[in-house]
């Protein structure tokens, strides 16, 4: 009997003995490490967990055979511990496998969650060749970058961008809040122009309890017109304006211009469980601000020009004199009393004949000798002693005569001005006045750098000839309030005539630098508004 307790004992010593052994060297051969990543809102997928668990609970050891004491019956159940032992062990192996399998599943859709949002805005400016700007970014909270697509379009230094050259590119400020990141993509579009320029703001002052960086996009928006703001990759979006009266916007982001002054509009973007604003400043305003040129500019043009014409000449004369001596910039007159065209050759006289520096002569020559860049002429009023066609065929052989000498001078015709209403005579009327305007006109627009200037309508003032109060003598001589009017009228056609010659010279050079089908259509555009011409024929050459 002692025998047989001891020989069980010593069995039961082997099995304690052998069996955790073989666990653990299968156990460090198959197990793997696996790090669970926990997604910051703390949620986890827990459905491969529950499945490990239910597999843990069906691995159990085989059942007890009876309660033997002899010695086969703990030969039998050390035998079958051996075999609950393998097995159990090759259970958990395989319970292993599955353990990693579905830890892994836990790791990957956790880390799903986790993944970080970028929304974007892009929004469209215009900027001209030269022109630096600073960008309107408030709040230091977070960390923000400017960079440029192309620095030789559009140049970055800090928050300072500047247009280097004609193109398009984008500039992209990115702030990063949170996990998110937030991005505003501007796209620039560089033009050359003499008149033009982006739109004027101060630097936004940032709020106190402002929390976020964010850039603040400043858009030109005529009233009635409208503009869209639509970022992408949110997941909500709602949109706010300071002031309705001034600019509203819909749920779609469509912005219109309701009143002349400024509004902000927020978009107001949630991306998971963060929010962002993308601030636009809208200037609204009631036209296109009309381009000008300045004074300086019209007194050079004026002060290298040439004035010829009869005694209405030595009026328009006089008014200059009387205006200061460097009224618009103190021009050439070259006018005399009854000079008309059959005293241009001096049949009456050299005293009827124009004259410049001391020496009389055709009007030809003598525009050559005072080296004019251009030349107003203004007659026909001594000259009506013929039907309108006649007067025409003298003014144009007239015309002729002094291209042919000064090829390079453009000519201005002045229309011959109206006629008071009691001192018409013969075919000295307002009616053949007028026709002779329009065959004067008309031939204008055939030639090459001939332009017509229509002084006479607005000289009759809405009537069908000339006023009291533009007649000095009741007949063809004007008052100072005429030469005004006649004066304002002709600088105003100059100053649209350099205007619009200048935007096709802006327009033609930033097609030379940026070669895009658009560039080609808009200097097209400007080029074909302008009247016939050298510089027109010039940029036309340049676009082929």
């Amino acid at each position: 009997m002692l025998k047989r307790l001891v020989s069980a004992a010593l069995c039961m010593a082997l099995i304690m003995g052998i069996a955790p052994t073989a666990f653990a060297a299968e156990d460090n051969e198959n197990l793997e490490k696996i790090e669970v990543v926990i997604p910051e809102d703390g949620s986890v997928d827990l459905s491969a967990e529950s499945e490990l668990l239910n597999e843990s609970k069906n691995v159990t050891a085989a059942p007890e055979q009876g309660n033997s004491s002899g010695a086969a019956a703990s030969q039998k159940n050390t035998a079958a511990s051996s075999v609950t032992t393998k097995t159990t062990a090759k259970t958990t192996a395989e319970t292993t496998k599955k353990t990693t399998k579905a830890t892994t599943k836990v790791t990957t859709k956790a880390t799903t969650k986790a993944v970080s949002k970028t929304v974007k805005l892009t929004q469209g400016i215009t900027m001209y060749k030269g022109e630096s700007r600073a960008l309107d970014i408030i709040g230091s909270k977070y960390k923000y970058t400017v960079k440029s697509k192309n620095a030789k379009i559009v140049y970055v230094n800090g928050k300072k961008i500047t247009a280097k050259k004609c193109g398009t590119t984008y500039v992209v400020v990115t702030v990063k809040s949170g996990r998110n990141t937030y991005i505003v993509n501007i796209k620039i579009t560089v033009k050359i122009s003499s008149y033009n320029s982006s739109v004027k703001f101060s630097q936004t002052k940032t709020p106190k309890d402002f929390k976020r960086t964010a850039l603040i996009m400043h858009k030109g928006l005529k009233i009635g017109s409208t503009m869209n703001i639509k970022p992408t990759g949110y997941d909500k979006i709602s949109y706010q304006t300071t002031d309705k009266k001034i600019a509203t916007v819909n749920s779609k982001g469509v912005v219109t211009g309701k009143g002349k002054g400024v509004a902000i509009i927020k978009a107001i973007v949630t991306a998971g469980k963060e929010s962002f604003i993308f601030y636009t400043k809208v200037h609204v305003y009631k036209s296109n601000p009309s381009p000008s040129v300045s004074q300086k500019t019209i007194d050079s043009f004026f002060g290298s020009s040439g004035f010829v014409g009869s005694s209405i000449g030595v009026g328009q004369q006089n008014y200059f004199n009387s205006m200061g001596y460097n009224f618009l910039g103190h021009p050439t007159m070259m006018v005399r009393g009854c000079y008309a065209f059959h005293n241009d050759g001096g049949a009456n006289g050299s005293q009827y004949q124009i004259a410049y520096g001391g020496v009389t002569g055709m009007a030809k020559n003598v525009i050559k000798r005072s080296g004019v860049k251009r030349v107003f002429i203004n007659m026909g009023t001594n000259d009506m002693f013929g039907n309108a066609e006649s007067v025409f065929e003298r003014y144009k052989s007239y015309l002729e005569g002094i291209r042919a000498v000064n090829p390079n001078v453009p000519i201005y015709i002045e229309a011959m001005t109206p006629i008071y209403s009691s001192g018409q005579r013969g075919n000295l009327t307002n009616y053949q006045v007028n026709r002779l305007n329009e065959l004067l006109a008309g031939y204008a627009k055939k030639q090459s750098d001939i332009y017509y200037i229509d002084i006479n309508t607005p000289l009759k003032a809405g009537t069908s000839s000339l006023p009291a109060k533009y007649s000095s003598d009741k007949y063809v001589h004007l008052t100072n309030a005429a030469y005004k009017v006649w004066t304002d009228t002709m600088v105003e056609y100059v100053e649209k005539k350099l205007i619009a010659e200048q935007k096709a010279k802006d327009a033609v050079a930033t097609y030379t630098e940026n070669k895009t089908a658009d560039n080609l259509k808009t200097a097209k555009a400007y080029v074909n508004k302008l009247e016939k011409g050298s510089l027109k024929s010039s940029l036309t050459k340049k676009l082929k």
